[in-house]
């Protein structure tokens, strides 16, 4: 997909995920809350259109009970026959994850994203992390947008998600930054880049969705 036609379909999807909420009674918040995101990353979302964050449209097509195409673009999936056997039918389905079954699916380190607010409102950026006896560390720099300070608490999340078979999961966590102090501590982590510091996130709450498709036999 091209930037020039990002903000159409965006606009598009954003419109069909609005009549779906409508035709199902349900609120803007309640879906962001199924889907494990909060109601201004979900807006997020929409206005930027599936190159964003194809694993999240999967997620609130699943809340509304569509398949991923149906929501961005407005026509079924195909759905081919699997290798073994089983075809797959319906859209997907969210289930919810355990606290340490989310710190597995983290490992040890990996790609994610933290989510804020800015001045200018909210704020997304991609972090490569590290895990750290159940924290979150990543680097920044000390006036990036991603540095501690005034804005509350910040979200990180990590997802991982086939928008052809309808599977993956996601691990949301928030909580407040703070810069990593320790010597110890930073004596062991790869250097940041020049005016680059280590931050660490304290998770507050954790919650994890899996998503999947059922099977024809």
């Amino acid at each position: 997909m091209t930037t020039e036609h990002a903000p159409a379909t965006a606009t598009a999807t954003a419109r069909r995920f609005a009549d779906r909420l409508a035709d199902l009674g349900l609120t803007e918040a309640q879906a962001a809350a199924r889907a494990g995101m909060s109601t201004a990353y979900l807006r997020h979302v929409l206005e930027l259109g599936p190159a964003f964050d194809p694993p999240a449209l999967l997620r609130l097509a699943a809340v509304l009970g569509l398949e991923y195409e149906e929501l961005v673009a407005g026509r079924p999936a195909e759905r081919a026959a699997r290798a073994d056997g089983h075809a797959l039918v319906g859209p997907p389905v969210l289930g919810e994850l355990g606290i340490a079954e989310c710190w597995q699916r983290l490992g040890t380190g990996g790609l994610g994203r933290i989510a804020r607010t800015g001045p200018d409102g909210p704020v997304v950026r991609p972090v490569g992390y590290l895990v750290h006896e159940h924290t979150v560390l990543y680097r920044t720099t000390g006036d990036g947008a991603l540095a501690p300070g005034p804005g509350g608490d910040a979200a990180f999340e990590v997802d991982r998600a086939d928008r052809e078979l309808g599977e993956g999961w996601s691990v949301l966590m928030v909580g407040p930054l703070e810069y990593v102090t320790e010597p110890a501590l930073l004596a062991e982590l790869p250097k940041p880049p020049a005016h680059g510091r280590w931050v660490r996130l304290t998770p507050t709450t954790v919650t994890g969705r899996s998503i999947r498709t059922v099977r024809r036999e």
